[in-house]
């Protein structure tokens, strides 16, 4: 199919988090409401994800956590989403080509196609762990916790399930799982459950306060754990270990990744500057090419597909949704910015909005009953305040 000859005013790869809050954000002026939109996405609906450690335990009915996003568009006459994978980008004429073969322009471009939570490719056996944040890989993990903890003996103890990873996303799944041996759907067991981390401590990108809180509250809910612990190898009875006193190995009817995640598959098909690591590399303007006189202005990133580059080098990033949005927010401003200017003004960056890094937000972090929230050097231990909340 050829592209149309007529471009929409903004094409946005990736409807999540970031790309539809830009097409929010557009939305609340008037001269956003003007502007022609497309959005693609491989999925029409999006689990929240903030809140998938209470998802996939069932505290959080899915269907009831899940934002409808292809349905937000519906009525919009200015506004298509196309449900599609994206296989290619053309930088020089705004381009996309998307695996069905069809193809979009845009006068605008804005690239919000996330990040995947894959363990490393490397590690043996990698292809049995179960992740649980994105589209169809939580649906399994879902069905799968469920036949594992479910239409077994009453009362009987449930299987060993492991999480490998201690930062805020595997303190959390750590805590919803080991939560399940006070509240869990019918028919389900107690698992046991096992944090595993290479680290000294947990959640060591916040205060080492909030360290010893998560580790004091997960001890507390009868979670075992590991630290200094490597994975060495994934199999269908379990994980085999290492430590500073040799291997180990841990028995464990499934095991989850909350390792870290990694740049989505398809920001090393669209030739935009990427960082060593494979995100792309964004200036404070997050536009994609972000020198004095831009040779491509006209294409933006954000949310989890970025990475800012600018002054001393690359800045450090939160990781977090809220960061997303507020990245959005700044797209928003600049492409109206940019379409307000006339074919024939110079490309620079005046009048643009950097984007600000706010490293010093409260981050809140729900384990199983009990929860924390730190802010910089502090930690305060919130009971289940912060669980309801």
């Amino acid at each position: 199919m050829s592209a149309d000859d007529r471009p929409c005013d903004l094409l946005i790869l990736g409807a999540s988090f970031a790309g539809i809050e830009l097409y929010h954000q557009l939305r609340r002026s008037r001269a956003g409401r003007e502007l022609h939109i497309t959005l693609v996405d491989r999925q029409a609906v999006h689990g929240y994800i903030p809140l998938c450690q209470e998802r996939i335990v069932g505290r959080l009915p899915p269907a009831r956590s899940a934002l409808s996003t292809a349905r937000s568009v519906e009525g919009d006459p200015r506004a298509r989403y196309v449900l599609g994978e994206v296989e290619a980008f053309d930088p020089a004429t705004r381009e996309v080509l998307l695996a069905s073969g069809e193809r979009l322009r845009g006068r605008f471009v804005a690239v919000a196609l996330g990040s995947v939570l894959t363990p490393p490719p490397g590690l043996t056996g990698h292809e049995r762990l179960l992740g649980y944040k994105f589209g169809d890989e939580f649906d399994a993990s879902h069905a799968r916790l469920a036949a594992l903890l479910g239409g077994g003996p009453a009362g009987a103890p449930g299987p060993r399930i492991a999480v490998i990873g201690g930062g805020v996303s595997g303190v959390e799944l750590a805590g919803e799982l080991a939560h399940l041996a006070r509240a869990r759907p019918a028919g389900w067991a107690a698992p046991q459950v096992t944090l595993v981390d290479g680290g000294e401590r947990l959640l060591r990108g916040l205060c080492a306060r909030a360290g010893r809180q998560s580790l004091r509250q997960l001890q507390a809910q009868g979670v075992e754990l590991r630290l200094a612990t490597r994975v060495l190898r994934v199999d269908a009875d379990g994980l085999e270990l290492q430590t500073a006193s040799g291997s180990q190995r841990l028995p464990c009817a499934a095991a989850f990744w909350a390792g870290g995640v990694r740049p989505a598959p398809a920001l090393a098909r669209l030739g935009l500057p990427r960082t060593s690591q494979g995100y792309l590399e964004v200036g404070p303007t997050l536009q994609c090419f972000p020198t004095l006189q831009p040779t491509h202005p006209e294409i933006f990133a954000c949310g989890d597909a970025v990475r800012v580059v600018g002054g001393t080098g690359e800045w450090p990033t939160m990781q977090r949704a809220i960061e997303c949005l507020w990245q959005a927010k700044v797209v928003a401003h600049n492409v109206l910015a940019l379409a307000a200017r006339g074919p024939e003004e110079p490309r620079r960056h005046v009048g643009l909005r950097p984007h600000r890094l706010r490293a010093d937000f409260p981050y809140g972090v729900s384990i199983g009953a009990r929860s924390l929230i730190a802010y910089g050097p502090l930690s305060i231990d919130l009971g289940p305040l912060g669980v309801w909340f």
